[in-house]
């Protein structure tokens, strides 16, 4: 974090004990799945530290050392899965691989979102040889599983990537970071037509989308989901060099969600892995209107002395994130918050154009400091904070500081 963002970290230190919350918190428990998600594997349910879970295949060789449940590692509740895959390890379904899988039974033209969490411990060094770490595997006419996956995650070469076979296209993803959790959340509509949709967030930053066909055009319904490690270099008969003989890793807070479901339903960092606590850095601010000795980057420079002021009911102040975020709360600091309440609304947005409704209010009149407030975690990169009217009733919104949270 730089140092810009200190102070501004600290004034919403203050807000956030106020509010009974803390920066950095530990993990809260779990809340309950909404209708859209349609399965959780976090293996807080003792049903599910079976391996396989029930509803999932297992494709490993070696039994508790291949895939097993533990405690020493996890990203919230109790529990994680540990997958171990060595080079040395028997062929499993034609290859080398530590997975749990769907069932291959998935409707055609489904819409489906899944959230997960993977960590990489020290031992994930670079190896030139790549591994997938999850995967959409699609069924033909003659067989499920044959070919190359319409969708998968991987690592190769110090980084994440995504490869996409049908379009002959591979997305770098960023560095990956061994030592912490990496969250995902994947919204996908299977299509073999123009209908198809992919979106892909990292840990509540939208990395990558496009629209068009998804899966392949003899698929039998929908692809089925596989996560795990799978590495066919080091498949029998394989000439490709890798520079390591064994990959451990763990997976935490799998949900699966259908149509009903939204961002906010399978995201890991709103699936008990912490409250809403985390200052998002803003990169710029803009306003409908303001003076000029209160212009809007004075609300967003980390001072309690400095101001936006803008004139008229509905006058707003927009925040810039710079990229998509999770965003699941917003702090503000009024002038002459502590002789005077406001009343304002909270949107945010994806493209700065269409602006959607997260949380409507009136300020305490009581405090000089933000006031935090909260609502269902969604994608974001713009928020916009539009007043409404004052106790005083003089056509003016003023707010020191403004910016936006997530989990």
């Amino acid at each position: 974090m730089t140092s810009r963002w200190r102070p501004v970290r600290a004034l919403l230190a203050c807000a956030l004990a106020t509010a009974g919350l803390a920066l950095a918190a530990p993990g809260s428990p779990a809340q309950a799945d909404p209708a859209g998600v349609t399965r959780t594997l976090d293996w807080e349910n003792p049903a599910d530290r079976t391996v396989p879970p029930p509803g999932f295949y297992k494709q490993s060789c070696c039994g508790t050392t291949s895939t097993r449940i533990v405690s020493d590692v996890k990203r919230d509740g109790g529990y994680a899965a540990r997958f171990e895959l060595n080079k040395t390890d028997a062929a499993v379904s034609n290859g080398k691989r530590s997975e749990l899988t769907q069932p291959d039974s998935q409707p055609a033209n489904a819409e489906r979102w899944y959230g997960f969490s993977i960590y990489l411990p020290s031992s994930w060094v670079y190896d030139q040889s790549p591994e997938i770490v999850s995967q959409w595997h699609q069924c033909d006419a003659s067989r499920c599983g044959g070919g190359s996956p319409p969708l998968a995650l991987k690592t190769e070469k110090g980084h994440w990537k995504l490869d996409m076979p049908l379009r002959s296209q591979t997305v770098d993803l960023d560095a990956y970071s061994t030592g912490t959790w990496t969250d995902w959340v994947f919204h996908v509509k299977w299509s073999t037509g123009s209908s198809g949709q992919l979106e892909v967030w990292r840990n509540g930053v939208y990395k990558f989308g496009f629209t068009g066909s998804r899966t392949h055009a003899d698929t039998q319904g929908s692809p089925y989901f596989k996560f795990g490690i799978y590495k066919w270099d080091w498949n029998s008969g394989s000439t490709h060099p890798s520079d390591t003989t064994q990959r451990v890793m763990y997976y935490d807070a799998l949900r699966l969600g259908d149509e009903r479901a939204t961002f906010a339903d399978v995201d890991p960092a709103r699936s008990g892995g912490g409250p809403c606590n985390r200052v998002q850095p803003v990169v710029s601010a803009s306003a409908s209107t303001y003076e000029d000795i209160n212009p809007p980057q004075y609300a967003v420079d980390g001072s309690l002395s400095t101001r936006w002021s803008g004139y008229g009911f509905g006058a707003y102040l927009t925040v810039d994130l710079g990229a998509q975020r999770s965003v699941c709360g917003a702090g503000v600091a009024w002038h002459r918050g502590d002789v005077r309440w406001n009343d304002y609304t909270i949107y945010t947005s994806v493209d700065g154009v269409s602006y959607t409704k997260a949380w409507e209010g009136r300020s305490s009149g009581t405090t000089l400091q933000a006031e935090v407030t909260t609502f269902p975690a969604r994608p974001a990169r713009y928020v916009r904070y539009a007043w409404w009217n004052n106790a005083e009733a003089n056509g003016w919104a003023s707010i020191t500081e403004a910016t936006a949270l997530s989990a």
